[in-house]
């Protein structure tokens, strides 16, 4: 015949067994987490240094002088012929249009 020390010993032993298994499991879904957020973070950093190579390369004063002079060479300093006074915005406006309603987006509809 048994004990009852015996009884809950094993009882407790048990529990303590499946309580350690439960343990266990949840800590090798967490590491299995742990590995994939470590892959993503190393991949972002190398994006990362990818972009910055990339700004690195826009960046450089000599192509940006490039681009300047190929860009703002048809750039003209502003005159005071530009400016509108707000009572001159009406007989400087295009005349408004009415409005027509949307586009048919689909073409026209079904004739039936």
């Amino acid at each position: 015949m048994i004990r009852p020390l015996t009884l809950v010993s094993l009882l407790a032993a048990g529990g303590a067994g499946l309580y350690l298994y439960q343990v266990k499991h949840s800590v090798s879904l967490l590491d299995r987490e742990l590995r994939a957020i470590r892959r993503q973070i190393e991949a972002a950093r190398e994006h990362t240094e990818v972009l910055r190579a990339e700004w690195a390369l826009l960046n450089q004063p000599d192509r940006l002088r490039q681009v300047a002079e190929r860009h703002l060479a048809d750039l003209a300093p502003m005159t005071p012929a530009q400016f509108v006074r707000p009572q001159e915005l009406d007989r400087r406006l295009p005349q408004p249009v009415a409005f027509a309603g949307a586009p048919a987006l689909f073409g026209s509809p079904l004739q039936v």
